[in-house]
Parts: C-alpha cells; structure tokens; sequence
C-alpha cells in the first residue's frame, strides 16, 4: 500500500462486517486506539432514537463498535451539535484525536484552526465524501405515512438520486425531490470531498451489503490502514468502479451547480434597492434568538459581539450583522437554517 491508493475494504470481525460500510471505519479507529495513534475517537450516541445524534468521546477500542455511521451519514447531529465545534468546546487540550467528518466539518476545522481554536497536528481525520443530508423529521414523516415503524429502521443511505431506507430486511427507495429532499445547504454544495483528510471513504454497495473505500492521502492514513489491515479484508479498487462513483459525484456537484445558478437567476435584472428588499422579506420572520450563532462551528467568541448588540437593532440588521461577522468563511454546513425557528 502506499499514498493514493483507492481500496475496498471490509472488517474480518463478523460483528461489524454486516454493518454500514462493512465495519471498515470502526475497526480502523479501534486500531488507532489500540496502538497509541490516537488517545480518543470523536464518536457518535443516540440520544432519544436513531434520528437524533449527539457527538461523544471515547477511549476503549470497544466502544467504537456501535459507531452509528449511517445516521451520522445521512443525517448528521442534531440541534447546535457539529463535529468542529465540539472538538473546539470540549477536546482542545486532548491531546491526539480522531475523528470522522464531513467535507463541511473539515472546512470548519480548518478555519478553527486559523483562529487557532483547533490544532490540525492533533487531529486524524477520516473525511467521509459526502452525498448529502437529509432532514430526519422528514423520513420519520414518510416511513409513518408508509405504515412503517420508525425503530425498526437498520441502516439508511443516500445514493445518487434516492434514499434507501432498510426497515426489516426489505429496501424502501424514495426519489430524491418527490416527498424528501436533501437539506438545502447540501443541494447547493459543490464541495462533496473533504479538502484536507488523512483517510476519505464512500460507502458502496457490494453482493447485497455495503463495502467502505478508503483513498489514502496521507502518510499518517497510511499508517492507520497498515495497522488496521490484519483485521480488514482489503482489495484494490477497479477502475471500472472508481470511475463509475467519480461520475456520480460529479453528475451531484453538477446539479448543485444548477440549483445555485437557479437561485441567483432571480435577483437578475434586479435593482440594489430591489434585492435589499427582497432579502429584508426573507429575514422579516427572525426572532433574534441566537440559535444560528449558538449552532455554527465558526462562532466561538465567549461574549458574542452580535448576541450584545441583537437589542439595539431590528431582525434584518441583526443577521445582515451575523453575516458580516462570518464574512466568507461560511462553509455551507446548514446548521443556522436546521435549529432556526
């Protein structure tokens, strides 16, 4: 093996090979921990169900075992919760860490780390090369209408241009754009692939299961699945594959390409004063209630300047205030809009 490879892997362990992904990302990140790579894993706990996530750290290999990665996938956290900012509120003098991320985290990271809120040295990434989120009031919402029993649900992912949900052994497909959409931050997303990542993965299927592929960009990747490779069956990746999953990323980026070109259609021919106005109506609904700064991994101020001045100023001015505050580091995770009310 050796940097750039593209392998599809599964776990030997016949406890995780049957799970999302083929156990891959678990039994890499047990080996992490087992030889010293790393002192803690970001994880992932159900809080109330399966749809609702929150971000854990762990210390025994044993406990990566239930990592829900097919919610984490599909859904993302709930509520504030993100990947960065926990790292950032809860793991800053931690020492080494892994964590499995979404390209959008990874942005995130990156910017932390500019502000010198995160230290990337510390961190071991495993990117996930994203297809996008899906809102999990939605599904429970359909699965109901469907007559299904949402804890029954073993495993959902999204694929191209549909979500497969398995309820009970059988696949339910539901197209994308009648009935559930993705999340609107990820429709617009053309950055599907982690910028910077020690190992990025896609899940596939394969024989009726799912296999992980894992790209090694890194020195320190490389060592992560040369330590994990005793417990994981390996094989190269055909091109046939790679080039199949390539143009499916690219036919996403495409249509997020469209979708954006459709939202900026029509401000065309606008005046500033009409834009303005038609931004003022968008944001007329805003309560002032500080959610999307409490939910953005980029805002870590202990004393928010905005929160100290949202009385001063109406709901337009407040998060045109916000906007400014971010500037362009923004990176298009879609937390803001998720807890607004």
């Amino acid at each position: 093996m050796r940097i750039g490879d593209s392998i599809l892997a599964s776990s030997k362990d016949e406890n995780l090979s049957g799970s999302y992904g083929g156990g891959v990302v678990q039994t890499i990140l047990k080996a992490a921990l087992e030889a010293g790579v790393v002192g803690r894993v970001v994880s992932f706990q159900e809080k109330k169900d399966r749809f609702d996530l929150v971000p854990i750290a762990v210390e025994e290999p044993g406990q990566v075992d239930s990592l829900p990665l097919s919610q984490f996938s599909a859904y993302y956290l709930s509520g504030v919760n993100s990947v960065p900012k926990y790292i950032q509120q809860n793991l800053k003098e931690a020492g080494k860490i892994a964590v499995v991320a979404k390209p959008c985290d990874v942005r995130a990271i990156v910017e932390l780390a500019k502000k010198r809120q995160i230290s990337l040295k510390d961190l071991v990434i495993l990117g996930e090369e994203c297809r996008g989120k899906i809102s999990p009031k939605r599904v429970k919402k359909i699965l109901e209408e469907d007559g299904l029993d949402a804890g029954r649900v073993a495993c959902e992912r999204v694929d191209g241009g549909r979500l497969n949900v398995f309820v009970d052994g059988e696949k339910r497909s539901y197209t994308l754009g009648e009935g559930v959409e993705l999340e609107e931050s990820c429709k617009r997303c053309t950055e599907r692939a982690p910028p910077v990542s020690d190992i990025s993965f896609q899940i596939v299927e394969d024989d009726g299961g799912t296999k992980t592929l894992i790209h090694i960009n890194t020195e320190r990747g490389l060592k992560l699945v040369e330590d994990a490779s005793s417990e994981l069956k390996l094989e190269e990746a055909s091109s046939e594959l790679l080039d199949r999953l390539k143009g499916e990323m690219e036919l996403q980026i495409d249509r997020a390409e469209e979708y954006r070109a459709e939202q900026f259609q029509r401000f065309e021919g606008d005046s500033e004063e009409e834009r303005y106005a038609n931004f003022k109506s968008l944001l007329e609904k805003c309560r002032k209630c500080g959610m999307c700064i409490r939910a953005c991994p980029l805002c870590v101020c202990v004393d928010c300047t905005v929160i100290k001045r949202r009385k001063e100023i109406d709901a337009v001015f407040y998060t045109l205030l916000r906007m400014g505050h971010m500037g362009d580091t923004c990176v298009n995770c879609g937390k803001c809009d998720s807890v607004c009310n």
